[in-house]
């Protein structure tokens, strides 16, 4: 079965209907999924989000990063989920720095808190 415009020349089958539904279709798939996904594309650096944060109002605050750690090669930290909570939240405050003294094994997978303080501009 097809359809054929008189005057135009051009001859439209049921088949290639369903190409075009079906490209169609694809087409807003990908749409779609670009269009989730840009928020995580956009993202800033860790340290670009520690400086607009709204819990660090002065350079005392400080806040809790907690780091869930899926996979590592000896220190180096290949992929981590982080989640960033105030201060006020704390159950276990660890000193005023931003690495802790433990070598993670490879696949290693624990949370992590690390009390950090926003830096001082050098003088």
């Amino acid at each position: 079965m097809s359809i054929y415009a008189k005057g135009f020349g051009f001859k439209f089958g049921v088949g290639k209907a369903k190409k075009i539904a079906i490209a169609g279709i694809a087409v807003l798939f990908v749409v779609f999924a670009l269009y989730s996904l840009a928020p995580l594309l956009s993202q800033t650096p860790l340290e670009a989000r520690f400086e607009q944060n709204p819990w660090l109002q002065s350079e005392k605050d400080s806040i809790l990063l907690f780091v869930k750690v899926s996979n590592t090669t000896g220190s180096d930290v290949q992929n981590a989920m982080l989640e960033v909570r105030p201060k006020s939240e704390a159950l276990i405050v660890f000193p005023q720095t931003a690495s802790v003294d433990e070598t993670l094994a490879p696949g290693d997978s624990r949370l992590l808190a690390f009390n950090i303080r926003k830096a001082s501009p050098s003088s």
